[in-house]
């Protein structure tokens, strides 16, 4: 059985953690998950700062470290369903250059970094009441976490297999949409039969 790998990926406090965490809870071993790269470098020294030359530092050790744990993680485990906390394109919202540098220096394009993965969850930022500061590795104002989230559906936007999930009128029925999607993607249903149910 194929795999199907999805990136779960969105502004700060979408839900993702809370999604990816209910996945593994629900599924069990039908799904493995790959962690996020930046949370796994910053937590453990990587220099967080924000200059032009430390935003591009920080950018290519996150992709690559995220590469190699999706490789590894797929060929230890094969699961059914690849979940990644965060894709490969992420790293053009916080990029302080023009996107093309940025390919690149990894030497790939944004049709290959498409390519790695089946689909694409978007969950967006929360609303300003709901905004959760209560992240360390969080460091960024609401009106940064907009602009962010804005950026990341912007380099995601020509995936052909993305699903946007926004603010609810409360948070678990944000992620029970978000849950449903992943379901439905499981069941084998089609893009335009998700996005009429659960966007």
């Amino acid at each position: 059985m194929k795999t199907i790998k999805i990136t779960v990926t969105g502004g700060p406090s979408g839900g993702k953690t809370t999604l990816i965490e209910a996945l593994q809870k629900e599924l069990g071993k039908v799904v493995s998950v790959v962690p996020e790269s930046a949370s796994i470098l910053y937590r453990g020294g990587f220099p967080r700062i924000k200059s032009r030359h430390g935003l591009i530092h920080a950018q290519k050790a996150i992709y690559y470290t995220q590469k190699e744990l999706e490789d590894l993680i797929y060929f230890e485990h094969q699961p059914q369903l690849l979940v990644c906390d965060r894709g490969s394109m992420d790293a053009l919202a916080y990029w302080p250059e023009d996107p093309q540098n940025f390919f690149k220096l990894i030497n790939s394009t944004p049709e290959k970094e498409y390519s790695r993965y089946d689909w694409v969850v978007h969950l967006d930022t929360a609303g300003n009441g709901n905004y959760d500061t209560t992240n360390p590795i969080r460091t960024e104002s609401y009106s940064e976490a907009e602009m962010l989230n804005q950026r990341i559906l912007d380099a995601w936007g020509q995936h052909p297999q993305r699903i946007r999930i926004n603010q609810r009128k409360d948070f678990l029925s944000k992620m029970a949409a978000a849950y449903g999607v992943i379901q439905a993607i499981l069941n084998g249903d089609d893009l335009q039969t998700i996005r009429k149910t659960f966007e």
